[in-house]
């Protein structure tokens, strides 16, 4: 960094030692202090607006959209050449529930404080339950607000649950835990996916024609449709000004390609710059079960927007949690719904003992995985049936899932021998298992009765399980209810300062709790994020 750039001294930013994320500098705040500092009247802008939003994925959009609509004005940072970010390429899923349109329709009775209920066990431990209470008292407005306000279209009907066949056309589905057992206790079981056709299918998408385009690109249209907002594309945020005066934040610094540039806002900046996936470093420190599992994102979910908050002070939340699913989720589950053939067998470790009930949410099972300290043990593990279980697996996908076997035997101990299971473990697994399953019952575990079959038919198969190659992280900024940065020196929130998205840590804990819960937080929060800033009284 030079030591003048656009008209504007070193010492108008914070001084820190600059790390390389994916190309972009961003400013440490180590060693600065209010004495460092150049007078806010000596910067030099080179744009201003109310509002500074870094990212135009599903937050930024949802964000700019809703400050938009509230009079202010705003300019919107988007580091690629479109907007979009990971919330147009996904798999077309975002969970909405508490009693809407499309849950009535398809003959489910849902509440908020039933949604609250579940949310809370299955996000599991370091969820937030202020957020997620504000979570699910929203989801029935964003329900609302994406249908008849921003154009998005549900199809009518249900995708059921393995066995009844797919309904690829419905508009709901069920990805998550809610039918599980392990939740029976606090909630009624009630299906929350919404699930969008694409508008197309875009590049990187993860899916095929149901994706994540379908409820992205009509939310940009609306906010293309609003003058105030100004979306300045292939402009990477890289750091946040700030006074030390106001003790507030009062601007962005940006590149557009190798142009230096100032943009001053006048009440807030908003980072909503994804996730940090793709920054091999920041998962080694932060998230080191996940580490090595390749990102599943874009090029935006490189940990710059958490960077740029952490120099200004901003605390931090569950930056150990991740998402990821297993190699064999497609047949662990339905289309788009929990639950699926393979979960009729028994997941072993390489004990040969078994570790959970085997018709869990496909990400439940992989953080279990990763995350226990017996990790060589458990990655891969095994998913013993037999014949009659291989049966029940989709004709068309046959051939796809014979690859992932592991082992055939004639028997379990001849199989247990082919895995090299300590002598006895696995068989005595087997004889446990089948006892209880005669009676339709899984006495340790508790799965549902649907998925309870004794494995007594030869040939037994070991089907390879472990997580796959894709993993986005749910840890980021520590916001309040409000979606403003807080302070980990002081507590309080950052003036000047919101976050939302995978940029921010809100809802989610050890625990994802089902797809498409991070396009919803996206959308939730990024509101709030827009509105409250657009309430902030300008500086200046």
């Amino acid at each position: 960094m030079t030591e003048k750039m656009n008209g504007i001294s070193r010492k108008d930013f914070l001084k820190g030692a600059a790390v390389g994320i994916a190309g972009i500098a961003t400013m440490g705040l180590v060693g600065c202090s209010k004495e460092t500092a150049a007078p806010t009247e000596s910067i030099s802008w080179d744009q201003e607006t109310d509002i500074v939003i870094v990212g135009l994925g599903g937050a930024g959009a949802a964000a700019a959209w809703q400050a938009g609509t509230a009079g202010a004005d705003v300019i919107a940072l988007e580091l690629a050449k479109q907007a979009g970010g990971s919330t147009n390429i996904c798999g077309g899923l975002i969970n909405i529930g508490g009693g809407n349109a499309l849950q009535k329709a398809a003959g489910f009775e849902d509440s908020v404080d039933n949604y609250y209920k579940y949310m809370v066990k299955a996000l599991g431990l370091g969820a937030d339950e202020e957020q997620i209470r504000v979570f699910v008292e929203k989801s029935p407005e964003m329900y609302t607000w994406l249908t008849e306000t921003i154009g998005v279209e549900f199809k009518p009907g249900y995708n059921p649950r393995w066995p009844e066949p797919v309904n690829i056309d419905a508009g709901l589905t069920c990805t998550g835990d809610e039918f599980s057992n392990d939740y029976a206790d606090v909630s009624i079981p009630i299906p929350r996916t919404g699930w969008v056709e694409g508008e197309g299918i875009p590049e990187g998408a993860l899916t095929g024609r149901k994706n994540g385009s379908g409820f992205f690109q009509p939310l940009l249209r609306a906010v293309n449709a609003i003058p105030k907002i100004k979306i300045l594309y292939e402009t990477a945020g890289e750091e946040l000004v700030f006074d030390h005066d106001a003790q507030r934040v009062i601007g962005v610094k940006a590149k557009q390609g190798e142009k230096a540039i100032t943009i001053k806002a006048r009440k807030a900046v908003i980072l909503t710059a994804g996730g940090f996936a793709l920054n091999k470093d920041m998962m080694k420190n932060y998230c080191p079960a996940y580490y090595g599992i390749p990102g599943l994102g874009t090029r935006g979910d490189n940990g710059v927007g958490i960077k740029m908050g952490q120099a200004v002070g901003a605390d931090t939340r569950n930056m150990h949690c991740a998402y990821t699913t297993l190699s064999a989720a497609s047949y662990f589950s339905q289309t788009s719904g929990a639950g699926g053939p393979l979960s009729q067998g028994v997941l072993v470790s390489q004990f040969g003992t078994r570790f959970i009930a085997e018709d869990h949410y496909y990400s439940y099972t992989p953080d279990y995985m990763l995350q226990n300290h017996y990790r060589a043990k458990y990655s891969p593990s095994y998913a013993i049936i037999d014949s009659k279980i291989l049966a029940d697996i989709p004709e068309a996908s046959r051939e796809k899932f014979t690859a992932l076997i592991k082992a055939e035997a004639s028997s379990i101990k001849e199989l247990a021998k082919a895995l090299g299971t300590p002598e006895g473990a696995l068989e005595n697994t087997l004889d446990f298992y089948n006892v209880g399953a005669a009676e339709g019952k899984d006495v340790v575990f508790n799965k549902q009765k649907k998925y309870i079959t004794p494995i007594t038919k030869a040939p037994f198969y070991a089907v390879e399980v472990k997580p796959s190659a894709a993993v986005f992280t749910t840890g980021g900024l520590r916001i309040n209810t409000d979606a403003q940065v807080i302070s980990a020196k002081s507590g309080n929130p950052i003036a000047g300062l919101y976050s939302a998205g995978r940029n921010a840590s809100n809802v989610m804990g050890q625990q994802y709790g089902g797809s498409g819960v991070s396009v919803a937080t996206c959308y939730v929060f990024g509101r709030i994020a827009g509105q409250k800033a657009a309430e902030e009284t300008a500086w200046s």
